[in-house]
C-alpha cells in the first residue's frame, strides 16, 4: 500500500484492502526500577545495572528480601491525588506508563480516540486488590462489610480500561494473560486488531506491581525450585503502519 493510497482513503477509514501495511514501533515509554523514564530503562539495560535492591520488610512484608521495585512509586505521587484515592499499583503504574508514551508522542496522536487501540498484558491484575477484597468480604463489618469503589480492582481488565479512561482512548480495549508469553501475545492481538480494520494505530504494553500477596504465592509455586527475586513496572509502545 503506498503514501497515496492511504491518502486518498476517507477520514477515519480503517479499510485494509490491498496489500498489508508493515507494522512498525514508533515510539514507546517504560516505568521501571531504574527510573519513570524511558531513557533511564535504557541506560540501566546499557549499564548491565542490578535493578535489585532490599526490601524494607515493614513496607513489603513477605518472603523475599530483594526485590526490583519502581522507586518511591505511588499512584498519588505519579498522577495526582484527584481520581487515584482507591486507584491500585499496577492500574497506576499502567496509567503512568501510557501517560509517558502519550506525552512523547504529541497530543495529534488521540485527536481522532475511537481509532486507537489499548492492550495491556499482565499476569493476573492486582492480585493484592483480589485477595484484600475477598478477606474485607469475610472479616469487614455488617452490614457493608466491603468497600464497593474498590471493587472495580479485582477485575483483571480494570488496568487497561483505567488508562483509556484517564488518557481519552475510545477504541478497542484488550487486557491479555498468557504466562510467561503475554508480552508476546499482546503485540500478536495488537497486529490482528490493526490488520482487522478495528483501529488505525494500537498503544499495546505490559504492567505488572509487587505486592505481598503476589510474592507469597510465587514462592510456593515455586514449590523448592529457584526463587527468582519479582519485579515490577510497565512497558508499552505505539504500533501503527510504517506509511502512517
Amino acid at each position: 500500500m503506498t503514501a497515496a493510497d492511504v491518502a486518498s482513503r476517507p477520514a477515519g477509514s480503517t479499510d485494509r484492502t490491498g496489500p498489508v501495511d508493515e507494522l512498525v514501533f514508533t515510539a514507546w515509554s517504560s516505568v521501571s526500577p531504574y527510573g519513570m523514564e524511558a531513557a533511564a530503562y535504557a541506560e540501566g539495560i546499557r549499564g548491565a545495572a542490578s535493578a535489585l535492591a532490599d526490601l524494607d520488610p515493614e513496607a513489603f512484608p513477605g518472603p523475599y528480601r530483594q526485590g526490583a521495585l519502581v522507586p518511591d512509586f505511588t499512584a498519588a505521587g505519579a498522577l495526582g491525588k484527584k481520581g487515584t484515592r482507591t486507584m491500585d499499583r499496577v492500574t497506576a503504574l499502567a496509567v503512568s506508563t501510557f501517560g509517558s508514551l502519550l506525552d512523547a508522542c504529541g497530543p495529534a496522536l488521540v485527536e481522532r480516540p475511537e481509532s486507537v487501540a489499548l492492550v495491556l498484558g499482565t499476569g493476573s491484575g492486582s492480585v493484592q486488590s483480589i485477595m484484600d477484597f475477598t478477606r474485607d468480604s469475610l472479616t469487614g463489618d455488617r452490614p457493608y462489610l466491603v468497600d464497593p469503589a474498590r471493587f472495580p480492582n479485582t477485575v483483571m481488565n480494570r488496568a487497561a480500561g483505567q488508562s483509556a479512561i484517564w488518557h481519552g482512548i475510545k477504541g478497542p480495549n484488550t487486557t491479555v494473560a498468557g504466562g510467561w508469553l503475554t508480552g508476546l501475545l499482546v503485540l500478536g492481538y495488537a497486529g490482528r486488531l490493526y490488520r482487522g480494520g478495528h483501529c488505525e494505530r494500537v498503544l499495546c504494553g505490559v504492567a505488572e506491581e509487587y505486592s505481598e500477596q503476589r510474592a507469597w504465592l510465587e514462592w510456593h509455586a515455586a514449590d523448592g525450585g529457584a526463587r527468582i527475586p519479582l519485579g515490577e513496572g510497565g512497558a508499552a509502545w505505539l504500533l501503527e503502519s510504517a506509511d502512517a
